[in-house]
C-alpha cells in the first residue's frame, strides 16, 4: 500500500528524494523549475505536491496535481525506476482518482515508440480515455520550447471539456496571457 504524504514546502524531508524522482523521470521541458514549485507551494492552494510512501515510508513516486474546479489535473507523476513494474502505479493512480469529485485529467506524449505507447495503455488499462485532439504544452520558462502532447480524462471525450481544460491548463497552470 502506498501513503500520499503531502509536501508543504521544500524544507520537507522527503522534498530532495522525490526532486530526485522527478528530474530523473521527466525530460527538461516537460519539467516545472524547481523555484516555480516552491513558490506556488507557498502561493498557490489549488496546486499540490505528494511524495508516494511505500509501506518502509521509503519516497517512491510523485504526484503534483492541480484542483481547477471542474477538474483535476495530474501536472506529474511519476514512480521511481527500481518500483516500477510492482503494481505502486496503479494503485496510486486508482487511489488518486477514487479520492476526486471531479472529472481528472493529465497531459501524456504522443504514441510515437514503444515506450509512450506504453505509458498510454498503462492509463487506459487504469481507466483513462486517450482524447484525439491535439494539444500544445506552452513552455515552463522563456528557455524552454513547448511540447506537443496529447491529453487522457477520466471522462469520454466532449470537443467542449476538452477546450475547457486546454484554455485553463494554458491560464492557470502555464501562465499564458490571453
Amino acid at each position: 500500500m502506498i501513503t500520499f504524504h503531502h509536501i508543504h514546502n521544500y524544507k520537507d524531508p522527503y522534498w530532495a528524494a522525490i526532486m530526485n524522482i522527478y528530474k530523473r523521470s521527466f525530460p527538461i521541458e516537460e519539467q516545472r523549475p524547481t523555484e516555480s514549485m516552491e513558490r506556488l507551494l507557498a502561493e498557490e492552494n489549488r496546486y499540490r505536491i505528494s511524495a508516494l510512501l511505500n509501506e518502509e515510508s521509503e519516497p517512491i513516486g510523485l504526484l503534483t496535481s492541480w484542483n481547477l474546479g471542474t477538474f483535476t489535473y495530474i501536472e506529474h507523476f511519476a514512480i521511481a525506476p527500481a518500483f516500477r513494474s510492482q503494481g505502486y502505479g496503479t494503485w496510486a493512480l486508482k487511489a488518486f482518482m477514487h479520492s476526486l469529485s471531479s472529472p481528472m485529467v493529465l497531459e501524456v506524449e504522443p504514441p510515437i515508440d514503444d515506450t509512450t505507447q506504453q505509458r498510454i495503455q498503462f492509463y487506459q488499462r487504469n481507466g483513462l480515455i486517450l482524447y484525439e485532439y491535439n494539444y500544445f504544452q506552452p513552455p515552463y520558462t522563456a528557455e524552454q520550447e513547448g511540447v506537443v502532447l496529447r491529453l487522457m480524462g477520466s471522462i469520454p471525450e466532449n470537443k467542449d471539456f476538452v477546450t475547457n481544460v486546454s484554455y485553463l491548463l494554458h491560464k492557470e497552470v502555464y501562465g499564458v496571457k490571453f
